[in-house]
């Protein structure tokens, strides 16, 4: 019958605590915990010695205890409408990029979807507070009653909003208005007479979210109309709601049928949908930007791989995201005595389309 070392197995079995590194290393307990929790003061050599032993002990820090020492909870809390966004997929993946750059809340990142719900929200937002679940909360693409914001105010969780602002509260914002301008002066300039527009539904049911974002990109597109001489055709303003590209090329259909002279279209509901505009403009046999000039807004990826390249207004995922990653930070090593705006500049960027 064959025999095992049953001191080899207990041993691979034995629950390694920090004193056993210790203990290996020919420090103190105190040490490890330094090296383990990135203090400064250890030496090099110290750091590199303690970690080697944790790596073949296969030592793994008890979080939970952790987490209580430090009386955190090593979490940001990102709230979003729905994952199902190229927009909001590019702006985790930033936060993501960040958390590795600065060594800081590495895999503590926690997405919540609302699914636009205004209810589901302020639900979502008090079991993340009275719960303990995190250090702070980021919310992209929605704004919290009063009193949400209050009850953050009071227990010190700093809130950090993207794309809306309140008081109370930390904003990122890309300046939507100067964007929609800057792309329906630009369709204007090129001599295009009429400029329709494609957008997300600012005021649907009241049990959902209003969306401010629509309401500046359609202030920043009526005034560039009027500036270059223009009317304001509020037929020629179609308005999606999912944000998919089926819904670009509804849009066109609608669009071409309230005025058949339709020459451009400002879709300001993002890349996504523009493309979805193309495809349908290319089985209508409508040639771009020929008959019919298009400008995006985002500047995702797939924009400069389309053909033709797609002319949009470009917002930076990665200066929003790391802008509110190091907000949240700061708030949380109580380095902001007040609250902190953020308003970025956004970026025309002509392409074939345009």
């Amino acid at each position: 019958m064959p025999t095992t070392n049953s001191g080899s197995v207990a041993e691979s079995m034995k629950h390694v605590t920090m004193q056993d590194i210790a203990t290996r290393a020919g420090v103190t307990k105190a040490t490890v915990s330094m090296v383990i929790n990135n203090d400064k003061r250890i030496t090099e050599a110290t750091r590199q010695r303690v970690l080697k032993i944790v790596k073949e002990l296969n030592y793994y820090p008890n979080e939970s205890a952790r987490k209580l020492a430090k009386g955190k909870t090593e979490s940001i809390a990102f709230v979003v409408p729905r994952f199902g966004s190229t927009f909001i997929a590019s702006i985790l993946d930033g936060f993501e990029k960040r958390t590795y750059e600065t060594k800081r809340y590495l895999n503590g990142i926690q997405p919540y979807s609302t699914r636009n719900e205004i209810a589901a929200r302020e639900e979502i937002l008090r079991k993340i507070l009275f719960g303990h679940k995190a250090d702070a909360v980021v919310l992209l693409d929605q704004t919290p009653s009063r009193k949400i914001v209050s009850e953050y105010q009071e227990k010190n969780i700093p809130m950090v909003l993207i794309e809306t602002k309140t008081t109370g509260a930390h904003s990122v914002r890309v300046d939507n208005i100067k964007g929609a301008y800057l792309a329906t002066s630009h369709l204007a300039q090129k001599g295009r007479g009429k400029i329709g527009m494609i957008v997300g539904i600012s005021k649907q049911d009241p049990i959902y979210e209003e969306n401010p974002v629509t309401e500046e990109r359609l202030q920043g597109y009526q005034k560039a109309l009027v500036d270059n001489k223009l009317k304001f055709d509020r037929d020629l303003v179609a308005t999606i709601e999912n944000y998919d590209s089926t819904e670009g090329g509804e849009c066109l259909k609608q669009l071409l049928k309230k005025d058949p002279d339709l020459d451009a279209i400002f879709c300001a509901a993002g890349d996504i949908v523009a493309m979805g505009v193309m495809e349908e403009a290319r089985q209508r046999g409508i040639s771009i930007p020929k008959k019919l000039s298009l400008v995006g807004f985002d500047d995702i990826l797939a924009a400069r791989l389309v053909t033709p390249g797609l002319s949009t207004v470009r917002q930076s995922f990665g200066e929003i995201a790391s802008a509110a990653f190091d907000i949240a930070m700061d708030s949380i090593d109580g380095k902001l005595a007040k609250e902190k705006h953020i308003l970025l500049e956004p970026e025309l960027i002509v392409r074939e389309s345009a």
